[in-house]
């Protein structure tokens, strides 16, 4: 990659960055192609180089933030003896993906809140970046004799994960991601 190639691939990833953090506060449709160019430092003209459309910047956000949902997933088809250790190390890696960038946990929450319902395309392009790591997680909990239905306990622990770090954002100065989170898993291992 050139100089040139170089900084282009920089500031597409800036606007991405800047559009992930915009979204995560204020959702797709409130926030404005104008608002998103002045917090990643470039001109309306220049975002719209990088991104044909709002839209299309959109699709490269979520395209962006299944990076980590995959990185997850990954993880778990790694797992050769599935155990609730299993849940508490990857409880664990997404408190330290949070704390990295919890702007990216917020964004996909919000943006599949927001699209929820809607039979708009990217409601299904959300699913799918949750599938890959339903698809990965329900193996794992099939193992465990207590789990009745191993796909509906996945989604569910999405929708968990994703609610406390929420909470984590709301409640910061009572509870921190790791304080929350160790509350949900001896929620988990007490039952």
């Amino acid at each position: 990659m050139n100089k040139r190639e170089l900084q282009a691939s920089e500031t597409r990833q800036r606007i991405i960055k800047s559009a992930v953090g915009l979204f995560a506060r204020f959702g797709y449709h409130k926030t404005t192609v104008s608002e998103i160019a002045q917090v990643a430092g470039v001109t309306t003209g220049a975002l719209f180089h990088h991104f044909d459309s709002k839209e299309d910047l959109l699709s490269s956000v979520v395209e962006w933030l299944a990076r980590g949902i995959h990185a997850y997933s990954e993880h778990l088809k790694k797992e050769t003896n599935p155990s609730f250790s299993t849940i508490s190390d990857m409880i664990r890696l997404m408190c330290s993906h949070y704390e990295k960038y919890p702007e990216a946990t917020i964004c996909l929450a919000m943006l599949a809140t927001e699209f929820s319902g809607s039979h708009h395309p990217m409601e299904e392009q959300i699913r799918s970046v949750y599938e890959v790591f339903v698809k990965a997680l329900t193996p794992i909990l099939a193992t465990n004799p207590k789990v009745k239905n191993p796909r509906a306990a996945a989604i569910a622990f999405i929708g968990a994960v994703q609610g406390i770090a929420i909470q984590a954002i709301m409640r910061e100065r009572e509870f921190n991601i790791r304080t929350l989170a160790e509350g949900f898993e001896s929620m988990l291992e007490a039952w």
